[in-house]
């Protein structure tokens, strides 16, 4: 699945796991996310990465409130 890469036009909410404990992250308006894991067009959970770290988030809310502005291209 190739990375896709989103600008965020608002602030979201996202969930990092850590050591057995979850934590709450707002990722800024203008922030560049990757989407490692999981289909945005698709209800549920998916897996970004931010600022070095991987967080999960709702796949409505990528769609929602940001924009791909660039996708890998897959190999032949």
């Amino acid at each position: 699945m190739p990375h896709r890469i989103f600008r965020l036009n608002s602030s979201t909410f996202a969930i990092l796991y850590e050591n057995d404990q979850r934590t709450v992250v707002t990722i800024p308006a203008n922030a560049l996310v990757t989407v490692v894991v999981g289909e945005v067009e698709a209800d549920g959970l998916i897996k970004i990465r931010y600022e070095h770290k991987v967080l999960v988030m709702l796949a409505v809310d990528l769609r929602r409130r940001a924009e791909r502005v660039w996708q890998e291209q897959q190999s032949a």
